[in-house]
């Protein structure tokens, strides 16, 4: 068995990074508020241990500033990039098991699920639903353990180079994603001439 784990946000699309949207609604330099967000609880709501809601009432109370929507939904677009969506139909379509691995939270999960972005997949691992988060090598080793596959049968693409760091530690082949040609490259050099 072959398996190929694809992260999303920043290999399947872009428009992901939100912050600075966030930013300028909250008059601030997006170098300011990056901070403020991971200070306010970030891991949780990434790990599924918080709510969007519940993130947004923890950051006014750290920081003392006015949010009146739920920032997370209002300002994300994803746009896919459909080059990488055809090479996971044909991965797919040559016997690989393709899975999405992705570090997301409530509101992004709901937004991708309802364009459609998870379904190319076989299964979407989602961070906020396993409360396990990339780089953590657990994360990996849950995605391995529920697909009965072992770390010399998977590929893992990312567009983090600490992500791909920690699953090329537990022994995967991985790609970190710098462009859709130089992925689709790899990953079909990484199956052979079936990916063609």
């Amino acid at each position: 068995m072959r398996l190929c784990i694809f992260d999303v946000g920043g290999v399947m699309v872009d428009g992901f990074d939100v912050a600075p949207a966030i930013a300028a609604q909250l008059g601030l330099p997006v170098d300011e508020l990056r901070p403020l967000l991971r200070a306010a609880d970030f891991e949780l709501l990434h790990t599924g241990r918080i709510s969007s809601p519940e993130f947004w009432k923890r950051f006014r109370a750290t920081t003392g500033l006015t949010v009146d929507d739920e920032y997370w939904g209002a300002f994300f677009r994803p746009l896919r990039r459909p080059r990488m969506y055809d090479l996971v139909r044909c991965l797919r379509e040559a016997g690989v098991r393709v899975v999405a691995g992705t570090n997301t939270l409530d509101a992004h999960y709901r937004i991708h699920a309802e364009l459609g972005d998870y379904d190319a997949f076989a299964r979407t691992y989602a961070s906020h639903q396993i409360h396990l988060a990339k780089p953590d090598p657990a994360f990996f080793r849950h995605i391995l353990a529920a697909e009965a596959a072992t770390p010399a049968q998977a590929l893992f693409i990312d567009d983090v180079e600490a992500n791909v760091r920690a699953a090329a530690g537990l022994g995967m082949d991985t790609i970190l994603f710098q462009t859709e040609d130089d992925a689709i490259g790899r990953v079909e050099a990484w199956m052979g001439a079936d990916a063609h």
